[in-house]
């Protein structure tokens, strides 16, 4: 008689559940709520994304705008920044992001701000908030992404020598947009990530 496999065990159906692909944190497990706005990009794009920036993250200030699960959060951390910060509506997001922050003893570097981009990039500019690298992951197909940029550029709470990268699906283009100048864009399939500076 064939002997039936049974099948393994996965994590439920209203969960994510994703590793860290490399630095301190490397293997750990990270797991976030599914609400069904968001997805954990895939491991391979973001470790080819982090490679990229390798260069610039040592004793970086990161700022992850539309967080989701955190997956890039905990990454920047984890690959050597100095602190990362998140912004995300969905309080389940955050309140995930923060409890594991905590259990891996990294809440004094990485934490997330539970509200509205568009509110939070102003009031961090008000405080005087300046950040090396910036990742943008808005919603997809709603046309978020030039509003994100112009309030960058009007509220600049940049370093002289930062980065701003998006991403978004490669069918949609970011058009041009005064006082940002695109550096390159980076394809990696159906997703492509376009770096920026304010100029």
């Amino acid at each position: 008689m064939k002997k039936i496999n049974k099948p393994e065990k996965r994590e439920q159906a209203d969960n994510f559940e994703f590793k860290i692909v490399a630095g301190t944190l490397k293997n750990r497990t990270i797991k976030a709520p599914n609400l069904g706005v968001t997805r954990p990009p895939l491991t391979r794009l973001r470790k080819s994304i982090f490679d990229y920036l390798k260069p610039y993250l040592d004793e970086a200030n990161y700022l992850d705008l539309f967080s989701g699960t955190g997956s890039y959060l905990f990454e920047a951390v984890s690959r050597g920044v100095t602190s990362a910060t998140g912004v995300e509506l969905e309080k389940e997001l955050v309140d995930s992001i923060i409890k594991q922050a905590k259990k891996f003893d990294i809440a004094d570097r990485l934490t997330c701000m539970r509200e509205d981009v568009f509110k939070a990039i102003p009031r961090l500019e008000k405080q005087k908030q300046k950040f090396d690298i910036i990742m943008i992951a808005p919603p997809q197909y709603k046309g978020i992404i030039d509003d994100t940029l112009m309030a960058l550029r009007d509220h600049p709470i940049v370093t002289e020598e930062h980065l701003i990268l998006c991403q978004h699906d490669t069918c949609e283009s970011i058009r041009p947009i005064d006082g940002i100048e695109i550096v390159q864009t980076r394809k990696y399939g159906n997703t492509t990530f376009t770096v920026m500076r304010l100029g």
